[in-house]
């Protein structure tokens, strides 16, 4: 299923202050049904806040949020049914089973007997809990903490899901199973607002992504549409025969003195450089790195990342 063109939920000039803090100054985005929505900001940025506003947890002081036309905040009992939200920490009694805490869940949303027993049957089928129903919920490993916690906000099948750092203090296992949860969820029709500061995690999964810092929106687009935004032009990797760190200093400022090329970092075992131009140009560029004695055992192109456009973006609304 292919993201919608018509936002689900949009955000509107969004203002929270707590004392003289503007924790979050004027922010505007949308997130669209079927759509895994990124957003990104270092810690401080806004991010928790707005997602807090967003789950009728907090008031903005200014602006508003709609959920398809209509204000959250005029109408939040109306509207909570359908958002599920996910902190960061679960929160759970030392004596409950993940059996009975997914049904006292269940129980609060005052499901049918009927609905409950399907809904708690599809979610522990969804989530892979059915070998832990027995395991006390506090004793669970951090992954599986994480799939009991989405498994939570699932119980009343929410069409929007709001996940604060899911990923955070999971094994690669454990973010990869998370990751595909995720993706399913927004191929079967729901909007998901994904919090991480694992960028490359969020490059594989999402859709669009919003960028905050300091409360501000420094970008908001489709992932391909940032990318659009940055201007490194064509991004290439190379990579030298086991260098030592004074050689990938070498090696970047050899970079940076060759015509052509605006832009040089240091990498793992090498550098990445970007450069306008053709693509004779590279070659160029290759040539003149050997004839100064550069052992290079690989070099190809990259498209930037959200890495990139994060970097790129904050840094020009810093100095605007």
């Amino acid at each position: 299923m292919s993201p919608s063109d018509t936002p689900l939920v949009q955000v509107k000039d969004l203002h929270r202050s707590y004392g003289k803090i503007k924790a979050v100054d004027g922010i505007s985005f949308s997130i669209s049904g079927s759509t895994v929505h990124g957003f990104i900001g270092p810690n401080g940025a806004g991010k928790t806040t707005t997602m807090r506003v967003l789950a009728t947890l907090d008031m903005p002081d200014e602006g508003d949020v709609l959920f398809e036309g209509r204000s959250l905040m005029d109408y939040p009992d109306e509207f909570r049914p359908e958002i599920g939200f996910m902190p960061d920490f679960l929160e759970t009694y030392v004596d409950i089973t993940v059996e009975e805490y997914l049904d006292f869940y269940a129980r609060a949303y005052r499901l049918s007997t009927r609905r409950k027993k399907k809904r708690l049957a599809d979610v522990i089928e969804f989530t892979r809990l059915g070998k832990l129903l027995t395991r006390p919920a506090y004793g669970l490993s951090k992954g599986q903490k994480q799939r009991l916690s989405l498994g939570r906000v699932l119980i009343n099948d929410p069409r929007f899901l709001i996940l604060d750092e899911p990923a955070a203090g999971l094994d690669p296992r454990a973010r990869v199973e998370l990751r595909t949860l995720v993706r399913q969820l927004a191929d079967g029709g729901k909007a998901v607002l994904f919090s991480s500061h694992i960028l490359a995690e969020l490059s594989e999964v999402c859709d669009s992504v919003t960028i905050i810092d300091g409360g501000r929106l420094c970008a908001s687009d489709r992932v391909s549409g940032l990318q659009h935004q940055i201007d490194f032009g064509v991004k290439v990797n190379v990579v030298l025969d086991a260098p030592s760190g004074e050689e990938i200093e070498r090696l970047v400022r050899a970079l940076a003195e060759i015509p052509g090329v605006n832009r040089s970092e240091e990498a793992l075992r090498g550098a990445w450089f970007s450069y306008e131009g053709e693509p004779e140009v590279r070659s160029g560029i290759l040539t003149r790195l050997m004839e100064q004695g550069f052992k290079v055992t690989d070099f190809h192109t990259a498209s930037s990342d959200l890495e990139d456009a994060f970097m790129q973006l904050t840094e020009r609304k810093t100095s605007s």
